[in-house]
């Protein structure tokens, strides 16, 4: 059978693409005949004519046997991703607000059954579950990936806590088509073997390259060379200040011993007068003989304009990082408006981080939990609650008021939306002030509720009345 319909009398052939059963003769007729004899090209050649086989490698055949046993290879580069954000406080903070934003607010459970949803609410708050999030989360950013192994007991499987462990030595087990095998943990030997469903883990920034693949691409990956030309410019700044702050000295010990001249110096005299020289701290004066002539020697730094250099470098890295410089301690300079697009870019970043987690949980994580204290239940997807992440950023409460209050009062919104848009209970507990508003002269009693801004025109003339609507809302706010 061919592996696709021969669109070629059907389709522009932009690609030249030969027909199929020209593609078919050609790999029996002109394969080598030691490929029969290569299992996985074997394997490769009897696929590929399989409608839908999934043949697509996602790493080399040749190294499949490797990878199932020992894990797949990864890149070189886990320690130094470990000590830049050990070591470089910019890196730190920024990966710190990253994983602060998206955890910190938390998240409620929805949907599902009650029974479900009420154990699993239980056992995320005895767990501390956000904590577990963040130390998941951090990794992910540093690492690429983080790895989480649910430690159940042996004789009811509960899930009875959490382990976070370290992805500078763990590996995946897997064949070239991504089938997962399982995971190994090179941090003893022989290496700790898991199964699949003993390992759950998150992945960050994942694509179709052979190490990233399976084990996702760190956030400071591009920003190594960077970072290593920073690190190299402080090490060259620190000798310059050591220049300015100790300058070089030219000493010239005796003369020639002309008429006039003082004699000329021994080798003996000249080496401890350098050794004195070299021994010499910053703010010490030096002293010496009246023969000995002393001038300081001009910095050849003293005129070097590196600014824009350590700025282009600051520049480059920042951009990886992604964190708006308001988070940083820093002015954003920039106006209101570009500094939304930013914050609103930012957070749906972090937002697609959440959805990846969530899915993660929910298909991987709560059904294991259930399990283990429901084992008679029928666990399907319908019946697991989901995630609702809690918002990551909110305006200030005023200008949030002033939103709300504009929607009340054009009737798209009800009482209980606004009052649970601004973070308040659904009902009001008690009997509500009088305020007594002053009437303008010239108005009603019956006066309009008017917000900050141009009205809209487009939207009819509306009376609220003392008591009720957006006044009304108003007072129980206040």
């Amino acid at each position: 059978m061919p592996l696709r319909k021969d669109l070629s009398l059907t389709m522009p052939n932009t690609l030249r693409n030969v027909p199929n059963p020209v593609a078919v003769s050609q790999r029996e007729t002109e394969v080598p005949v030691a490929w029969r004899g290569d299992w996985n090209l074997t394997q490769y050649v009897n696929n590929y004519s399989l409608k839908a086989s999934g043949i697509g490698f996602v790493s080399s055949p040749y190294t499949s046997i490797w990878d199932r046993i020992w894990g797949v290879t990864p890149v070189q580069d886990l320690p130094k991703f470990k000590a830049l954000y050990s070591y470089v406080p910019r890196i730190q903070a920024s990966v710190d607000v990253k994983v602060n934003l998206e955890i910190s607010n938390g998240f409620t459970l929805e949907g599902g059954t009650n029974t479900f949803r009420d154990f699993l609410g239980e056992w995320i708050e005895s767990h501390d579950m956000l904590e577990t999030m963040r130390s998941e989360e951090k990794d992910a950013q540093v690492f690429g990936t983080s790895y989480t192994e649910p430690c159940m007991d042996e004789d009811s499987a509960r899930v009875e806590w959490l382990k976070t462990l370290d992805p500078e030595y763990m590996r995946v087990r897997q064949d070239c088509y991504k089938n997962i095998f399982g995971y190994a943990q090179l941090q003893s030997y022989p290496p700790v073997v898991f199964e699949p469903e003993e390992i759950y883990r998150t992945l960050n920034n994942v694509s179709s390259w052979q190490f990233e693949n399976a084990y996702g691409t760190s956030s400071l990956r591009s920003i190594l060379h960077i970072q290593a030309l920073i690190d190299d410019f402080q090490a060259d700044m620190a000798k310059i200040m050591k220049v300015y702050t100790k300058p070089m000295l030219i000493a010239q010990a005796g003369g020639d011993g002309s008429p006039g001249m003082p004699a000329p110096w021994s080798d003996p005299q000249i080496q401890d007068l350098s050794s004195e020289i070299a021994q010499r701290d910053q703010g010490t004066d030096l002293v010496v003989r009246g023969d000995v002539k002393v001038t300081p020697m001009s910095s050849l730094t003293k005129d070097l304009k590196a600014e824009w250099w350590i700025q282009y470098l600051e520049r480059q890295r920042d951009s990886q990082l992604g964190v708006p410089k308001i988070f940083l301690g820093e002015p954003e300079g920039a106006n209101r408006a570009t500094a939304d697009v930013v914050m609103q870019e930012f957070i749906t970043r972090l937002r697609m981080r959440q959805r990846h987690r969530s899915g993660v949980y929910e298909t991987q994580l709560f059904p294991l939990i259930l399990r283990g204290d429901f084992p008679d239940s029928l666990i399907i997807p319908d019946k697991i609650p989901k995630l609702k992440w809690k918002p990551i950023w909110e305006p200030p409460t005023d200008v949030k008021m002033s939103r709300v209050i504009d929607l009340y009062n054009n009737m798209l919104m009800g009482d209980k939306e606004a009052r649970g848009e601004l973070g308040l209970p659904e009902k009001i507990d008690g009997v509500l002030k009088q305020q007594p508003t002053p009437t303008p002269q010239g108005m009603l009693e019956e006066r309009q509720f008017e917000t900050p801004g141009e009205p809209k025109k487009q939207l009819p003339f509306k009376v609220v009345k003392s008591g009720s609507g957006a006044s009304y809302l108003v007072r129980s706010l206040s």
